[in-house]
């Protein structure tokens, strides 16, 4: 008999592609988990600046202050992003999809020109940006994230990855939203619709994975992606973990009980 499920991890990206911020608890709000990827580094083309041309963007931590954010970076200064932007407009490009963005301006993009050698500003997500999922699985609107609102990785299925791998990984280098504790490993494959505390989500397509999944502190590996796409090919794609959307907006909490509502 399965153990019980219950939420072990919860994280948030509020800017894309640099490191996430633990929580114990958080809101599910319109594009997800509350300031999820509002934020990205886009070069002088104003295309994104994401981690899979860019591995030091994984050396790049970043702080929930009241006003906004607080990042850092080996050999740089502290800087602070406020909560509310006061750039102007700017169309941006997110794997070449357009968006209209807000320049975060002020020291930001001399910061981020200067820590990446290159060009470069970062901007805001905006409430009245539109941008959609695939409508394959919905309609819900998202930030910059790459494709739906929330991600989900179980610690069973990470466990059985690290039986494969000389180096064990941990489930934030997956980059979840939600961590899930109890059930067999790859249990969520067969997930249709989960309640994470009051909340419900729809399970809606497998995450495919990338190559940020093998950088390590600024560095890009071989590994965990390597023996991942020796057991989870699906086709072209690697999968491992699921992709949600949120039914209702609300607060998700660590060790909430998370039940299956429906299978596939």
């Amino acid at each position: 008999m399965s153990t019980p499920l219950t939420l072990s991890g919860l994280y948030t990206y509020p800017i894309k592609s640099a490191r996430g911020v633990a929580l114990d608890r958080a809101r599910v709000e319109l594009f997800g988990l509350a300031l999820d990827r509002r934020w990205m580094v886009v070069d002088g083309g104003g295309r994104q600046v994401t981690g899979r041309d860019f591995p030091r963007m994984d050396r790049v931590g970043v702080e929930l202050e009241p006003g906004g954010l607080r990042v850092a970076a080996p050999g740089m200064p502290p800087l602070g992003v406020p909560r509310e932007p006061g750039g102007p407009p700017r169309l941006v490009h997110l794997f070449r999809q357009p968006v209209q963005a807000l320049e975060v301006g002020g020291e930001a993009n001399a910061w981020w020109s200067a820590y990446l050698g290159l060009p470069a500003a970062l901007v805001y997500f905006p409430d009245g940006a539109e941008r959609r999922m695939n409508p394959r699985f919905g309609t819900a609107r998202i930030s910059f994230v790459d494709g739906n609102p929330l991600h989900l990785v179980s610690e069973a299925s990470v466990a059985d990855l690290n039986t494969r791998l000389r180096e064990p990984v941990t489930p934030e280098r997956f980059r979840p939203n939600l961590v899930v504790r109890g059930g067999a490993a790859y249990e969520e494959d067969g997930w249709g619709r989960i309640r994470v505390g009051d909340l419900e989500f729809d399970v809606v397509e497998p995450c495919a994975r990338c190559s940020v999944l093998n950088i390590t502190e600024g560095r890009m590996g071989g590994e965990p992606l390597r023996t991942l796409a020796g057991y989870r090919r699906r086709g072209r794609l690697i999968e491992f973990g699921q992709n949600l959307v949120h039914a209702a907006q609300g607060e998700v909490a660590l060790g909430d009980a998370v039940t299956v509502l429906r299978g596939l």
